[in-house]
């Protein structure tokens, strides 16, 4: 592939900048296009109306951005963000509540710090490659095709001001990381291509977010509090974690479209009361002093797109990160999972300079799709719980009652063990899948879900029954089987290695 000259990224978020930096070791050239005048410290931008809100890179996201940014972790921490294993925390749902001082994570060097500063931290590391460059407050308003319209040949681009320059920028490969603005369907209709039907999950979210001033006198008595949400019942989830500079951050969430968390003072301060573990939140909030919000964000819907499908797909164009597949951000999964969309094009990258193949980019959609499965099952799972979240496409969803079910006896099971046994092996079980280390498989197991039923037949144990269909423990895995969709999560040498570590940890 010594023809890879020039590659333009539309975005200059924090996918554009990770494609960006994987993109770097294949192309002499790389250009960033980004609507924004990118401001020279860490600060929300107007083209990232979610930045105000708190961001998290789960464990696999992170292990893939140490690979392309060598020490960005301890950077971060040196700039004033929270290392997540010295900090203890508190995990409460409808089953009971769990503390965790040390912490048995502590394999997963994962800072706390705002969107603002992590994006400006991993901006810094790519402004410093020389063959990268930055084409700022511009926008492109479509795409430059081959005659036969089979390739993208570059982007037509307008500077935003009073002259509205236009202009034209070639390129043998362009990449859409420009989020949930993308007008990459907009763009493919232009030039006679139309896009097959996407899954939507309509889900009607909102969350509401404030800031406070953490006083030096609780500075150490500090934890983070996570909460749970109980969909049935109407209970939103919550969340009080930490970020750089002293500062603490409180999240109301729920979805279906129900009564979103307020954004008056007051009232917010009302709901949290309402959350489990309240007495601990509210203990902590009233020794906080408020300095910003609360600010409500909302999205109507979570789409995923399936361009692999598309037999007509040109040459040269690839998308990826909300563009791609946009999920709910209270699941934290966004940023991780373009990093793995990234990952994945480099590994193409790789295994096309050493054997080209025809349809190079529709193939690298479908490695994605793969990829990114997991995550969109996971939080489409969650999400369907609450009332008034409907998902619709051309196919239906498998095994979410089921999944739903277990996770419930599963979730009830860990708690218990957890508080009463000091046996915490089923509750990191769940944490590394939501981490996306494990694969689905790993966790829907016929040896679990044997072990899990033992609970005195309990409603959970009896719901999940009635939702398994057999009897015979030799018959669970097939069942299992049949009901979960299967996944494909590549099991690299860094996932291998990681899982080692947690599980040395995990036997202190």
């Amino acid at each position: 592939m010594s023809d890879m000259k020039k590659a333009v990224v539309i975005g200059a978020g924090i996918a554009g900048l990770i494609t960006a930096r994987m993109l770097s070791d294949y192309y002499d050239e790389v250009c960033i296009i980004e609507r924004d005048e990118l401001p020279s410290e860490p600060a929300n931008r107007q083209g990232v109306p979610q930045s105000f809100h708190p961001h998290r890179v789960l464990p696999r996201g992170g292990l893939i951005l140490e690979h392309y940014f060598p020490g960005y972790n301890d950077e971060l921490v040196a700039l004033g963000a929270i290392p997540s294993h010295e900090e203890k925390f508190m995990i409460a749902n409808r089953y009971g509540t769990l503390v965790n001082k040390a912490n048995a994570a502590s394999s997963f060097k994962i800072a706390s710090s705002s969107r603002a500063l992590l994006e400006w931290v991993l901006r810094q590391r790519v402004q410093n490659i020389e063959h990268i460059s930055f084409l700022t407050n511009t926008e492109v308003t479509g795409l430059m095709a081959s005659e036969d319209e089979r390739s993208i040949t570059g982007v037509y681009t307008k500077e935003r001001g009073r002259d509205n320059r236009e202009a034209m920028l070639a390129a043998d490969m362009v990449i859409d990381a420009a989020g949930r603005s993308s007008k990459l369907i907009r763009w493919l209709d232009q030039i006679g291509l139309s896009v097959p039907e996407p899954e939507v999950l309509k889900v009607s979210l909102g969350y509401s977010t404030r800031y406070y001033k953490i006083p030096s006198s609780i500075q150490n008595d500090w934890g983070t509090v996570i909460t749970e949400s109980d969909p049935v019942q109407g209970t939103r989830a919550g969340m009080l974690w930490r970020i750089e500079n002293d500062i603490a951050g409180l999240l109301l969430f729920n979805a279906g479209g129900d009564e979103y968390p307020s954004t008056h003072p007051d009232e917010f301060q009302e709901q949290i009361k309402h959350l489990f573990a309240s007495d601990e939140i509210v203990a902590l909030a009233d020794q906080l002093e408020p300095f910003q919000g609360p600010r409500g964000y909302r999205i109507s819907e979570s789409v995923r797109q399936h361009f692999e499908l598309m037999e007509n797909w040109p040459s040269g164009l690839l998308v990826l990160g909300d563009a791609f597949c946009s999920f709910d951000p209270i699941h934290g999964q966004g940023m991780t999972v373009a990093a793995i969309e990234a990952e994945t094009i480099g590994k193409c990258l790789d295994e096309q300079r050493m054997h080209p193949e025809p349809q190079f980019e529709r193939q690298v959609l479908l490695r994605m799709q793969q990829a990114i499965e997991p995550a969109w099952w996971l939080s489409s799972v969650a999400d369907l719980r609450w009332k008034g979240v409907e998902h619709v496409g051309p196919s239906r969803m498998k095994g979410v009652t089921f999944a739903q079910k277990y996770i419930n006896l599963f979730t009830k099971q860990a708690m218990k063990k957890a508080s009463q046994e000091n046996n915490k092996h089923l509750f990191f079980t769940q944490f590394l899948m939501n981490a996306l280390i494990l694969p689905p498989s790993e966790y829907f197991k016929g040896e679990i879900l044997n072990m899990i039923l033992n609970d005195n037949g309990s409603e959970e144990e009896m719901e999940l029954r009635a939702e398994l269909g057999v009897q015979d423990p030799e018959l669970f895995q097939q069942r299992i089987d049949e009901i979960i969709p299967s996944f494909q999560l590549e099991f690299d040498g860094q996932i291998k290695k990681l899982l080692e570590s947690f599980q040395h940890a995990m036997s202190k």
